[in-house]
């Protein structure tokens, strides 16, 4: 079971400085939390901490609460036994978070020092081998703001990743040697359990969902697409895999599953680009395409950081005067990235011509594409950030051209070079800074081009 991280907060000052501010970004910065960490429990010491008694008293609250972080803000300057105390009776990384200097006064003092308190406190912290992060400026700046959303979003997407039960609807493709996996090497570096449900399962499923529902899913899809161009028994066959996935995903608690899609769903008329696609959107279930493990790592943790789907992808084509690249599957994008300047279609496979598949173009944005590779035993992450642009389609299933800075034939030698596979997750956000700290906070190599 996924859970959220749990975040204490706490905010200090030592001696006898001054209460006034402290008492401010008590509740000022507290409100902060609550309102702009999505996603996490926030669980706030509602007094200052100011003395080591006061500070064993809200670990043991902590202990209880069992805190994963906690984000200590400066009401005023600390020494470092109340950090110290923190970090070395919870065992949890800590956030110092200096806000900024109130205005100097040539005839006043000081009123926090916070930055002093930071930079010393960090340098105990280290000397003592503890995990701190320090943030230095006002929570109403972007940049500072930013940073404390990109580390606690960091921690929280590594605990769910403890958490995720990812499962397999059957192996892998014919020959697709880089959809393998390695279950143990993932569950040690990414603390992902894997479990298994045969095809069968759900082709089995599709035979048992009742005629009524799946009649109705068909006049569904009907009244929202032109379904003239699939063959006869195919628009059938989506609405009962639409409905059979969902309920074996259900039963079997997934998180996110892959499912080998070819040949053996073809072999029956249903491979399923359109109904994973429309899952995906309408339930919230992310379903990898090939078999492929590895790209699908990518698209968990994209999901975790924006709460978005992914798009699971080929690379065909690259454009070096407009430097783009050409990112292009057979039709399963979820219709949310569609681009709605340009048709969108529900058509018979574009390669193998067996089953169902979304045919358009996705929308313009910022782009990050990824993907975690096994190279050599260990785990790498290759990261791409880009700018999706309009793109009439010139090709059957989905796509989109994507500007890069560097010089695509660059990228696509370096790809090459480096034995990274054919498949990328794409997100529709610039999520590759916090895409690195998760992998920083994994141990896992970033290459990005």
């Amino acid at each position: 079971m996924r859970k959220k991280l749990n975040v204490g907060f706490i905010t200090t000052l030592s001696g006898r400085w001054p209460r006034e501010l402290p008492e401010r970004r008590l509740e000022e910065y507290g409100k902060w939390l609550e309102d702009n960490l999505q996603g996490v429990n926030i669980i706030k010491e509602n007094e200052l901490v100011g003395s080591t008694a006061k500070a064993e008293e809200t670990i043991r609250k902590f202990k209880k609460e069992e805190i994963d972080i906690v984000v200590m803000v400066y009401g005023a300057f600390t020494g470092d036994d109340i950090p110290c105390q923190f970090a070395e009776e919870l065992k949890v990384p800590i956030i110092l978070w200096a806000p900024y200097e109130p205005p100097f006064d040539k005839d006043t003092r000081l009123w926090a020092n916070a930055l002093v308190a930071a930079t010393m406190n960090g340098a105990s912290l280290h000397r003592l081998g503890h995990k701190y992060h320090v943030i230095y400026g006002d929570k109403e700046e972007e940049r500072t703001s930013a940073k404390v959303k990109g580390i606690i979003t960091s921690y929280n997407v590594v605990k769910q990743l403890k958490g995720t039960v990812l499962g397999l609807l059957g192996y892998r493709p014919t020959a697709f040697y880089n959809s393998a996996f390695d279950e143990g090497l993932i569950r040690k570096t990414f603390g992902i359990r894997m479990e298994s449900t045969d095809l069968k399962v759900v082709f089995d499923r599709m035979s048992k969902i009742p005629e009524d529902i799946v009649k109705a899913d068909m006049e569904n899809v009907s009244s929202r697409f032109d379904v003239s161009r699939l063959p006869e028994g195919h628009l059938e066959n989506h609405s009962r895999l639409y409905f059979a996935l969902q309920e074996v995903i259900r039963e079997q608690g997934y998180d996110f599953s892959t499912i080998k899609c070819w040949p053996e769903m073809g072999q029956l008329k249903t491979t399923p680009c359109a109904v994973m696609s429309r899952l995906a959107d309408d339930k919230d279930m992310n379903i990898i395409c090939e078999g492929d493990v590895d790209a699908g790592l990518a698209l968990i943790v994209q999901n975790y950081i924006t709460g978005l789907p992914g798009f699971i992808t080929d690379m065909i084509n690259i454009d070096e005067k407009e430097n783009t690249m050409t990112f292009w599957h057979c039709g399963n994008a979820p219709l949310s990235l569609m681009n709605t300047n340009h048709e969108v279609s529900i058509n018979n496979h574009p390669l193998a011509g067996q089953g169902t598949a979304f045919y358009g173009s996705l929308k313009t944005g910022k782009v990050t594409v990824a993907r975690f590779c096994n190279i050599h035993g260990s785990y790498k992450l290759f990261l791409l950030r880009g700018e999706a642009v309009d793109t009439p389609r010139y090709t059957k299933g989905v796509m989109v051209n994507v500007r890069v800075k560097a010089p695509v034939r660059e990228i696509v030698e370096g790809i090459i070079s480096h034995g990274i596979p054919h498949h990328y997750s794409i997100v529709w956000d610039d999520v590759a800074d916090t895409m690195i700290s998760v992998a920083n906070m994994l141990g896992i190599e970033v290459i990005e081009m």
